[in-house]
C-alpha cells in the first residue's frame, strides 16, 4: 500500500517497481486506484504473475494457478500420462459448470438477485489431454464422441489449462514458493484521508512516500475545500510537511494491537522490524531534492525524525528514489534495494504460509468475476449462496472465518460487528470511496437541482451537520432497499466519517461530519487556554496516540451528557480538533476538549470557581439515589473527569476498534514543562522544546497516591524541583476531603450510572 501527500510520487514508484517509464504529467490518484494484477515479487522489475493469454490475470496467487498446480504435480507422478478420477474431482473439476457460466451470463441490476444465474451451462467444460508434459485444449464434444471423451479425460476449464501448460513448459517445482503481490495506491488529497482508515489492513506491507523537494519543517500546502458558491482554503490548518507524515505513521501504528499474537515472530527474526506492519519511508525526486542539497542526508534527517516517535518501530529503512529512471537501462538503484526489502520482509510475515482451501480461493474468484461484470456490492445472503452452490461451504463459521480472511486482504470490504454492518458486502473499495464523497463534502450550487437543499448544503459546509433529509435525497436515488442505506450509515459511524448528531427537530436525524469542520485559529486557542486559571487536563494515550476518530465520537457523547442541563443546547464551537461548550444561563463557565497527536487537553476555563457555581452544577448533575456526596467538595472539574473516564468505558465496549485502548489520566508537570515547552530538550537539543514526546506528564495516579512530597529531577536548571500538587486540586478533589499541597487524596469507590445513546 502506497501512502503520502499528494504530489509526493506515489504512482510514479509504482511503475518505478513495475518497470513502467516515467510519466512528468502523471494525473493525481482519485480516491484509491487498486491494480488488479498481481506481481511476482522479485529483486528485479515485477512483472504480472502468470499471466498466460489475459494480462490482467490474478493467476499468480489464484485459484487458477493453485489448482494448475496439483493437476501437474499429478501429471509428473503419473507416468502413464493420464489423470487420475480422484484429482479431476478435487482439482481440475473444481471449477465447475456454475462458474462458466456465470462468468458468460449478464448479472442482474438487482445485487440480490447474482445468486440465481449462477446455473449449470448446456455446454461442457474445456478438456485437457497431456503428451510429453505439454497439455492441451481437445475441442468440445460432439453428439458422437462425447460419451467417449467425456470417461477418458477429465474436464478443465480453459484458464486452468493454460497455466498449467505454461508451468509444464516451465522450471516450475512442487516445493516452489513464490510472493506475489497487489498494489494500492491511495490519494493525497485531503477529503479522501478520513475514509482510507477503512482500507489499512493489518496485513499490507507499506511504502510512506515523501517528496524531497519539499523543506520538511515548511507549512504544507493549505487544503483547497469545495463550498456551495466558491472554493476555498484552509488557511489555520498549519501542518508541516513533517506533520503528514506524522499523521500517516500514527495511522499505520494503529493496527499495531492486531499482531500481539506474533511478537514470538518478530523477536527471532532478523529482517522484521520490531513492530508490524511494516513501513517502508520512501524519499522521492532524489533528482531535485530542496535547496540542491543532498538528497540522501536530508532523507536520513527525516528518516531519525520519525524513528525517534513511537510509531519508529515500524519503520523498517529509508530509500532515496528517482522515479524519472524508471523503464531506462540506468534503473535507480534505490528502487531494486526497496523491491529486495519488500521481498524480505515478505518472507518473514507470519500470515506467509498460512495454508488457505481452494474453495476459499474458489470463492475470491466467484466475487472477483462479478465486480469485473460491473458488480460494485452484493448482499450476504447472496455470498452464502455463492459459498453454498459453487463452492460446497455450508458451515456457518468456515463462511464467517472466509469473509474475514477475504477483509483482511481487502480483496473486499466486510464489518461483522453489527447486524446492520454485516448485511453488506462490499466487491469495489472506489465505489465505496465515491459513495461516501457524496456525503462527507459539498456540492457546488450549480450542480444541486434542487434550491430547497441549497440551505442544507450551506448547513453542511459552515456548521458541519448533515442533515438526514439531504443525505435521503443525496443516497436514495443509488439505492433499491432501506438495508443497504443502513449498512452503508453504520459504515460510516463506525469510523466516524458522521456521528449521530442531536436533532432539532424529532422528524429526521442529524450527523455531525468531523471532515467538514474547519480549523479554528491556532494562536486564539493558545491564548483561550493558557487564560484558564485551572491547569488542563489531559487524557494521555498509550502508544502516545490518539486513537482514530475516537475524538469526534467523544465530542458528541459529551455534549449528550450535558445537553440542556449543563450546557447551552445551541451553538457549541465545533472545529477541526477543536470543541467547546458553553454553560446554561450566564455562569460563565465553559468546557474545551482538544485533541493533540498523542492526547486530548481538557479545560475547565472560568476565572473564579465559586461556590455559588459549585452547588448550581452539582443540582444539575445526573447521579444515583444513593450516591452521598458533600455540596462543598464537589467540583466542575471533578465531574468533568469522572464522565469523560465513563464514556471512555462505554465507547471501549460499543466500538470493537476501541477495545484496546489504554490512557491515563495525566496533567503536565509544572516544574520542567512550564509554560508546555522543556527547558532544554535532550532529543533534539533546543531549548523551549515543544514536541508532546519530550514534555513530562504527571499521571493523576501518581500524585494521589503519593506519599511523600513529589519531586521532578528533569530539569538541569530548576531552581525548585517540588510539585505544587495544590493547583491541581479540582480535578480530584470530592466528598469535601482536603488536598493539601503534597497528598492529595480521592476517594476509593465512586459508582455512576452513564446513559450512552
Amino acid at each position: 500500500m502506497l501512502t503520502g501527500q499528494d504530489g509526493t510520487g506515489k504512482t510514479s514508484l509504482k511503475k518505478s517497481l513495475k518497470g513502467i517509464c516515467f510519466d512528468p504529467e502523471e494525473d493525481s490518484t482519485v480516491g484509491i486506484d487498486v491494480d488488479p494484477s498481481h506481481f511476482k515479487v522479485t529483486i528485479e522489475t515485477w512483472k504480472t504473475g502468470m499471466t498466460g493469454t489475459n494480462q490482467n490475470s490474478d493467476a499468480g496467487s489464484s485459484f487458477d494457478y493453485y489448482t494448475a498446480r496439483c493437476i501437474v504435480a499429478t501429471l509428473k507422478e503419473d507416468k502413464k500420462g493420464t489423470l487420475p478420477d480422484t484429482v479431476a474431482d478435487e482439482t481440475a473439476s473444481t471449477v465447475n459448470s456454475e462458474i462458466t457460466e456465470m462468468l458468460t451470463k449478464p448479472i442482474p441490476a438487482d445485487p440480490s438477485r447474482a445468486a440465481e444465474h449462477i446455473q449449470t451451462p448446456s455446454d461442457p467444460a474445456p478438456i485437457l489431454s497431456k503428451d510429453e508434459n505439454h497439455v492441451h485444449l481437445l475441442p468440445k464434444p460432439t453428439e458422437s464422441n462425447q460419451e467417449d471423451v467425456v470417461h477418458s479425460t477429465p474436464h478443465v476449464p480453459e484458464e486452468i489449462a493454460i497455466v498449467t501448460e505454461m508451468l509444464l513448459q516451465g522450471d516450475w517445482e512442487d516445493n516452489e514458493e513464490d510472493v506475489y503481490s497487489t498494489l494500492w495506491d491511495f490519494a493525497g488529497q485531503s477529503v479522501y484521508y478520513v475514509t482510507h482508515p477503512l482500507f489499512l489492513t493489518r496485513r499490507a506491507i507499506y511504502c510512506l512516500v515523501y517528496d524531497l523537494t519539499l523543506n520538511p519543517h515548511d507549512r504544507a500546502k493549505p487544503q483547497v475545500r469545495q463550498g456551495v458558491y466558491k472554493e476555498f482554503q484552509e488557511n489555520f490548518n498549519l501542518k508541516t510537511n513533517l506533520d503528514y507524515l506524522d499523521f500517516w505513521m500514527t495511522s499505520l501504528a494503529s493496527l499495531a494491537r492486531c499482531h500481539d499474537d506474533h511478537v514470538d515472530v518478530i523477536s527471532k527474526s532478523r529482517v522484521l522490524p520490531d513492530k508490524l506492519p511494516p513501513v517502508f519511508l520512501v524519499c522521492t525526486h532524489a533528482d531535485t531534492p530542496y535547496g540542491d542539497g543532498n538528497p540522501r542526508k536530508l532523507a536520513y534527517e527525516i528518516f531519525g525524525w520519525l524513528k525517534s516517535k513511537p510509531y519508529g518501530a515500524h519503520l523498517f529503512d529509508v530509500f532515496v528514489v528517482d522515479n524519472t529512471k524508471s523503464g531506462t537501462k540506468s534503473e535507480c538503484s534505490e528502487v531494486v534495494r526497496l523491491r529486495q526489502g519488500i521481498l524480505a520482509v515478505a518472507k518473514e510475515l507470519p500470515n506467509l504460509n498460512e495454508a488457505i482451501p481452494l474453495k476459499w480461493l474458489k470463492f475470491e474468484k466467484v466475487v472477483n468475476a462479478l465486480k469485473n461484470k460491473g458488480l460494485k456490492y452484493i448482499s450476504l445472503e447472496t455470498a452464502k449462496a455463492i459459498a453454498s452452490k459453487v463452492c460446497n461451504i455450508n458451515e456457518e463459521k468456515e463462511l464467517e472465518t472466509l469473509m474475514n480472511y477475504l477483509h483482511d486482504l481487502r480483496s473486499l470490504v466486510h464489518f461483522d460487528d453489527s447486524p446492520e454492518l454485516k448485511k453488506l458486502v462490499v466487491l469495489d473499495p472506489q465505489w465505496l470511496v465515491d459513495v461516501f464523497k457524496k456525503v462527507i463534502t459539498v456540492q457546488p450550487a450549480f450542480h444541486c437541482t434542487e434550491k430547497r437543499f441549497l440551505e442544507l448544503w450551506c448547513k453542511l459546509e459552515r456548521e458541519g451537520i448533515l442533515d438526514g433529509k439531504l443525505l435521503a435525497h443525496v443516497w436514495e436515488p443509488l439505492f433499491d432497499n432501506k438495508e443497504t442505506i443502513e449498512s452503508l450509515i453504520g459504515i460510516m459511524e463506525k469510523f466516524s466519517l458522521l456521528c449521530p448528531w442531536p436533532s432539532d427537530t424529532s422528524e429526521t436525524k442529524s450527523y455531525l461530519v468531523p471532515s467538514m469542520l474547519r480549523s479554528h485559529p491556532p494562536k486564539e486557542i493558545i491564548e483561550l487556554v493558557e487564560s484558564a486559571n485551572i491547569p488542563s487536563l489531559f487524557l494521555k494515550f498509550e502508544n502516545c496516540q490518539v486513537p482514530l476518530s475516537l475524538f469526534p465520537r467523544l465530542i458528541l457523547q459529551f455534549f449528550q451528557w450535558g445537553k440542556g442541563t449543563l450546557w447551552s443546547p445551541v451553538d457549541p464551537q465545533l472545529f477541526h480538533n477543536f470543541a467547546r461548550f458553553f454553560a446554561t444561563g450566564n455562569e460563565g463557565w465553559s468546557v474545551i476538549l482538544l485533541c493533540h497527536s498523542s492526547s486530548i487537553e481538557v479545560v475547565f476555563h472560568t476565572r473564579n470557581l465559586s461556590l455559588e457555581m459549585v452547588e448550581d452544577l452539582f443540582s444539575k448533575l445526573t447521579v444515583p439515589g444513593d450516591f452521598h456526596c458533600g455540596v462543598a467538595g464537589a467540583t466542575c472539574p471533578y465531574a468533568v473527569r469522572r464522565q469523560l473516564e465513563l464514556i471512555l468505558d462505554c465507547l471501549r465496549s460499543e466500538f470493537c476498534w476501541l477495545r484496546n485502548i489504554r490512557y491515563q489520566m495525566s496533567v503536565l508537570c509544572p516544574v520542567c514543562s512550564r509554560g508546555r515547552a522543556t527547558n532544554y530538550c535532550l532529543s533534539h537539543y533546543v531549548q523551549g522544546c515543544k514536541e508532546e514526546q519530550c514534555l513530562h506528564f504527571l499521571a493523576v495516579s501518581e500524585i494521589c497516591s503519593a506519599k511523600q512530597p513529589l519531586f521532578c529531577t528533569r530539569s538541569a536548571s530548576a531552581q525548585n524541583t517540588e510539585v505544587q500538587v495544590m493547583q491541581f486540586a479540582p480535578w480530584f478533589d470530592l466528598q469535601g476531603q482536603q488536598v493539601n499541597d503534597r497528598t492529595p487524596t480521592v476517594p476509593s469507590s465512586i459508582h455512576y450510572t452513564v446513559y450512552c445513546n
